[in-house]
């Protein structure tokens, strides 16, 4: 017998010096100890530093400038130009110097130019100019003509219309809805994400906590084991089933290190940590998986609130919107063009004297003078002209147009399809969440139950393990069985809550849920423009 104990403590010493084993008590040496990152922190820092997000964000701009662009075809525009000319050429005239037309100009003009949302389009100019040649019946050397002309034309049919000519710049305020829209999205699948990632990091910790007594408690029972063959009382077999099941146990502890430290850097990624800045480096800890307090919507309640507040819906109505603006758009452009023209103007002339004789009679002009007496005839209306009229044209076929229009409403039809089956998603979306919560609450309570009785049973174990009447088999199968159940009561507390963030995500308040509306800082600023 004393040889047979002394064989069995050296075969168990050569164990302990395995290396495959002292790697296995290294793994397990790991603290579950660290700094705590609250969801709310975690959140709050994901929606600011997130580098996806703040992409997304900068649509916003992008498209309030693409507005300002169509806006700006309305603003005023200032038009100058100056002018020299100089022209020589034979004449067959009588009243030509040396059979030669010749004429010198500089001159210069100035003018606002602007176009009306309701399609009209006028000019205010201003035309000014200096003028010699070399006829023998001009009596003013140098000229100097000023005008002052106002020119309008306003479309009647085609054209016609604010709604008309702002159809550019109403889609395009409508897209800065849609980036609205969609940077809201973007954030309510981050804080999703962020979610998900926590609640695995904190369901994976406490499974390495629970993982960690496992351990504890075959390791005591090998302990316990050794102690019982050193005083001859059980059979070395059981010493190696207390080995062998903590070997497996130190497996189960480094599977559940890494995936707490996968999905911790999967958790540092969404929020955007870097180097030096805390948590980047270190181990930290989440707080408590908690239940919801007051119960799971009805279905109909989420349904309406997912209807009323998922951005993606809300954006492909704007898009149908779009689409109704664009339609009415082409539509309009299917009709002839018919506009009315006007103009009015008033001139002055001036210049210097030049006496001019013929046939024995000499005369002067009566507008001689310099040139601030162009300006002043023009100002008293020495001269004018007006000129009103219907200008109608009509592409034969107006192919284009009509195309546009059938394209448009086929677009349309394509957008409310897309809406259709945006709110069917949104709807499974909604149920299949509902269905996860309600099964996860019922998975806790059956899990609660068995974890109850394989504690009860356990205890019951260790006390007939005490007094002989039980082995080591038995033991270890019972504190699997109650460590199991205390995972899967884990497992079931992560999957309620990962399903109560996608409930909210289905309905569109998880960001309403944390009290983190990102899109309040954009209310009133459409309003502005």
């Amino acid at each position: 017998m004393r040889v047979a104990i002394v064989l069995c403590g050296f075969f168990l010493c050569l164990l302990g010096s395995c290396p495959g084993l002292r790697a296995a008590e290294a793994g397990s040496a790991f603290s579950l100890e660290g700094p705590v990152l609250s969801l709310r922190s975690a959140l709050a820092r994901g929606l600011q530093q997130n580098l996806d997000l703040q992409v997304e964000e900068l649509t916003i701009p992008i498209r309030q400038q693409d507005a300002t662009v169509e806006d700006s075809v309305f603003d005023p525009v200032l038009e100058a130009s100056i002018f020299s000319r100089q022209d020589r050429a034979p004449s067959a005239s009588a009243f030509t110097e040396d059979n030669v037309n010749e004429f010198r100009g500089t001159g210069g003009s100035a003018g606002v130019r602007k176009r009306f949302r309701f399609g009209l389009e006028s000019t205010l100019g201003f035309d000014s100019n200096r003028s010699t040649n070399n006829s023998t019946v001009d009596s003013l050397r140098p000229q100097y003509r000023s005008i002052l002309l106002v020119d309008f034309t306003q479309p009647l049919l085609k054209d016609f219309g604010s709604p008309v000519n702002t159809t550019s710049y109403r889609v395009n305020q409508n897209r800065i809805r849609q980036a609205i829209q969609g940077y809201e999205l973007q954030a309510q699948r981050l804080v999703a994400e962020i979610e998900t990632a926590y609640y695995l990091l904190a369901g994976g910790i406490e499974v390495l906590r629970y993982r960690t007594d496992s351990r504890q408690l075959a390791k005591d029972l090998l302990q316990g084991n050794r102690q019982k063959l050193e005083a001859g009382i059980v059979p070395v077999s059981e010493v190696q089933e207390a080995e062998t099941a903590l070997a497996s146990r130190d497996e189960q502890i480094v599977f559940a290190r890494q995936q707490v430290e996968t999905v911790e850097i999967r958790l540092r990624d969404l929020l955007a940590l870097r180097p030096g800045e805390p948590f980047f480096d270190e181990f930290f800890v989440t707080e408590p998986l908690g239940r919801p307090e007051n119960g799971l919507p009805a279905l109909e309640a989420a349904l309406t609130q997912a209807l009323a507040k998922r951005p993606d819906l809300e954006r492909q109505r704007i898009e149908v919107r779009n689409q109704d603006i664009q339609i009415r758009y082409y539509k309009n452009q299917r009709l002839p063009r018919v506009d009315l023209e006007a103009s009015l103007g008033v001139n002055g002339l001036s210049g210097g004297d030049r006496p001019v004789t013929f046939a024995g009679v000499t005369a002067s002009s009566p507008y001689k003078g310099d040139y601030l007496d162009s300006v002043r005839g023009a100002a008293e209306g020495d001269g004018y002209e007006w000129f009103a009229g219907l200008r109608f044209s009509y592409p034969i076929g107006n192919r284009a147009a009509q195309a546009s229009y059938v394209r448009t409403d086929l677009e349309k039809r394509q957008a409310l399809y897309g809406l259709k089956r945006l709110e069917e998603a949104a709807e499974a979306e909604v149920r299949g969440a509902l269905i996860d919560c309600r099964r996860s609450l019922e998975r806790i309570e059956i899990a609660q139950r068995f974890e109850g009785l394989a504690e009860k049973t356990l205890a019951q174990e260790m006390i007939r393990l005490q007094g002989g009447l039980s082995d080591t088999f038995r033991v270890l199968a019972f504190q699997e069985d109650l460590v199991e159940a205390r995972v899967r009561k884990v497992r079931a507390v992560v999957d309620l809550n990962q399903g109560l963030a996608n409930l909210h995500m289905a309905t569109g308040t998880n960001l309403e849920r944390f009290e983190m509306m990102t899109e309040k800082r954009y209310e009133g600023w459409l309003d502005e423009m």
